[in-house]
């Protein structure tokens, strides 16, 4: 934050795609007093996201409601919805392109996405999309009056497998003047079964 206190965090994170369904589990293993909170968030297409937090010290799961769906993922400058798998901006948002442009090295589309219905948090969006490979490296969140309020950044890009992904993802809050910082730090390609994105799994 402004007056530099930092804090850490080490999460493990599952993903799954199926059938049209993406489904996300987040896993705190440490610092200890937030060790065993787990985010399971699964969405459907065509369906209203289903989202639930696990609190070692309560014992039981929350259904996160729509209504909090804005609200900050445990302290970070990222909302449920953005830390959530269902972020869904191609069916929620209509798109203009704009001049295209190069970011650091990489020629970009550059869109401007507003959202449809009047529930959304902001004005208007402004993303910078990877030519080449359709990766997005850069979001900008605009409220009324043209007011910048968070930049998303990624950065970091590696190729695993075929695929490029951000190493590095810097959510800032230009408002508060706070950032939360996500380094990967290992990936692993594997089969997963369900049962990890379960509310059974996230009681255990």
């Amino acid at each position: 934050n402004k007056r530099g206190d930092q804090r850490s965090s080490t999460v493990r994170m599952y993903r799954k795609e199926s059938n049209g369904t993406e489904k996300q589990l987040l896993e705190y293993l440490e610092p200890a007093d937030v060790k065993g909170t787990k985010f399971l968030s699964i969405s459907e297409e065509g369906e209203k996201d289903l989202m639930y937090i696990y609190f070692p010290f309560l014992g039981r799961e929350r259904r996160i409601a729509a209504g909090e769906e804005s609200d900050s993922f445990m302290g970070t400058d990222f909302t449920y919805e953005e830390i959530g798998s269902g972020q869904t901006y191609q069916e929620e948002y209509d798109a203009l392109r704009l001049k295209d442009e190069v970011l650091e090295e990489y020629p970009c589309y550059v869109l401007r996405l507003t959202p449809q219905g009047e529930d959304s948090d902001y004005t208007y969006i402004k993303m910078w999309v990877w030519q080449e490979e359709f990766l997005v490296l850069r979001i900008e969140f605009y409220e009324e009056d043209e007011r910048l309020t968070k930049t998303l950044s990624n950065s970091d890009i590696r190729e695993e497998d075929g695929d490029y992904m951000p190493h590095r993802i810097v959510m800032t809050d230009e408002i508060k003047g706070t950032k939360t910082i996500i380094e990967i730090l290992e990936t692993k390609e594997e089969e997963l079964s369900d049962d990890y994105f379960t509310l059974r799994y996230l009681r255990r």
